[in-house]
């Protein structure tokens, strides 16, 4: 089973609605039962309200006889007849609805208080007789006779209503109880569905988005926790390895950048081999006149004139020094270059001492201009040396024999250093300023350039958290500015 969390879900989901069909199976039974419950109290009340119908009927039908012994009207043995046999009738459709409550005994008792009412009404009218209030005593008789069997039935259904109502009471304990076992076992369930959820779930997802924006920020070492062997587990697995194999990329993307940039140190140094020689050649040749000098002098044994050519002799040497230690330290290959704190007045003498060593100098003036009690910035200083002196170089291509290159560096907010290198060269034609920063692009002529120098330039600026872009460019002159951290970016 490859699902393993839609399986569980799935399982939950399974049991809930097991839970939920137990219950309300129960309940559904209970409703069916309470509805027959409730049809048999509707049908009792119903047979009740007949059978009450049935003993006013009765009562009706021997009234007539009653009002005979008093009045001795005859009219009234018409009546009673009608009555009774709308009682008959009656008893007949009570006996058709209700066929397992016979009314049998009753239908007897009924033909008999017929004939003993007949009887009655066939009897001389006579005040004073005792014959008529004998007869109908009888018939009052068999009519209690009649009602008590009624009464009986009326028991009966009472009892039944009776049972009904409390059978019906007991079901709706029933279903309250099951309805609220329900609701507490559908609430534990859900409670705990969303546990599940959100422990097997969320909880992994939202530890993986922190992850994931560690990763954003360039931590290719943050590695996400597996806890489970599901659909989960197996993403942070895959996303664990896509982050190896992005640092291994960066790594190599890190080295060939490196390489890329040291190629570009080195070209920029091949470039000023000539005027290393002549900076280098110059204070050799002023050494060897020094010391010439001082070799017949103090053959002279003129002191003075020794100690002042041995001290230009030492000076030319330390000048000397110098520059081959600027050389050594710019042509200085680094696999991974550290971030520190420095100032950039030293970076922007350094680059324009290296520049004053390229043949490609002419008479151009290169003049720095720094914004006092400017504070350090956070970069690799390497690199921003060599980005410095690949915009100065590519400043004096563009600068006639008597240009002028300024290097202005100042501080933007509290949280930025800027360094603009302005030219008033010929600047960059507007058919090719979006390409300056692309890879293998140059305007240069075959042999005079790599195309990489903008492109590793702007690439070794991004890396320190900052950016190189051409702020303005026309016939008057070119300006590229530099945007660094004066701190440590979080």
């Amino acid at each position: 089973m490859n699902k393993y969390i839609a399986v569980k879900v799935g399982l939950w989901l399974f049991i809930v609605f097991i839970m939920a069909g137990i219950f309300g199976w129960d309940l559904l039974t209970d409703m069916k039962d309470l509805s027959v419950e409730a049809n048999i109290i509707e049908n009792s009340n119903k047979q009740s309200h007949d059978l009450h119908s049935l003993e006013i009927g009765l009562y009706h039908c021997i009234d007539p006889a009653k009002k005979f012994l008093v009045t001795g009207d005859y009219r009234l043995e018409a009546s009673f007849s009608q009555l009774h046999e709308d009682l008959s009738i009656a008893m007949q459709e009570y006996e058709n609805k209700y066929p397992n409550y016979a009314l049998k005994e009753m239908a007897e008792t009924l033909n008999q208080i017929k004939k003993l009412s007949h009887e009655v009404f066939n009897l001389p009218y006579a005040v004073g007789s005792m014959e008529g209030p004998i007869i109908l005593q009888d018939i009052e008789e068999k009519t209690q006779f009649s009602i008590q069997q009624l009464s009986e039935q009326h028991h009966t259904l009472d009892i039944q209503v009776n049972n009904a109502m409390h059978m019906m009471t007991g079901l709706r304990t029933d279903m309250r109880d099951e309805a609220l076992a329900l609701l507490v076992v559908l609430l534990v369930t859900l409670l705990l569905l969303t546990h599940f959820i959100y422990s097997q779930i969320v909880s992994p997802l939202i530890r993986m988005r922190k992850v994931v924006q560690q990763v954003a920020k360039g931590d290719f070492t943050a590695q996400c926790e597996i806890t489970s062997n599901d659909e989960i587990g197996e993403l942070g697995q895959a996303f664990n390895l896509m982050g190896q194999q992005l640092e291994e990329r960066d790594k190599k993307l890190s080295h060939t950048r490196s390489l890329a940039a040291y190629h570009d140190k080195m070209s920029a140094l091949g470039l000023m081999a000539g005027g290393i020689a002549h900076e280098v050649g110059n204070p050799l040749a002023a050494i060897s006149v020094s010391l010439q000098v001082a070799q017949k002098e103090l053959n002279l044994h003129n002191s003075d004139v020794v100690q002042s050519q041995l001290q230009m002799a030492l000076k030319e040497t330390v000048r000397m020094e110098a520059i081959i230690q600027v050389i050594l330290n710019f042509g200085r290959y680094e696999v991974t270059p550290t971030m520190r704190s420095f100032y950039v007045p030293v970076v922007i003498e350094e680059a324009i001492q290296l520049a004053q060593m390229s043949p490609r100098k002419k008479a151009v003036r290169i003049t720095p201009s720094i914004t006092p009690k400017l504070p350090e910035m956070y970069a690799e200083k390497g690199m921003l040396l060599q980005v410095l002196l690949n915009l100065v170089l590519n400043a004096l291509d563009a600068c006639d024999d008597r240009g002028n290159i300024n290097i202005h560096a100042f501080k933007k907010g509290n949280e930025k250093i800027i360094i603009h290198v302005e030219d008033d060269g010929h600047g960059i034609a507007d058919e090719i300023k979006g390409d300056i920063f692309n890879p293998d692009f140059t305007s240069k002529a075959r042999g005079e350039g790599t195309g990489l120098g903008l492109a590793i330039s702007r690439e070794l600026i991004y890396s320190m958290n900052g950016s190189l872009d051409l702020v303005n460019s026309d016939a008057t002159g070119s300006c590229f500015q530099i945007c660094l951290p004066i701190k440590e970016m979080p």
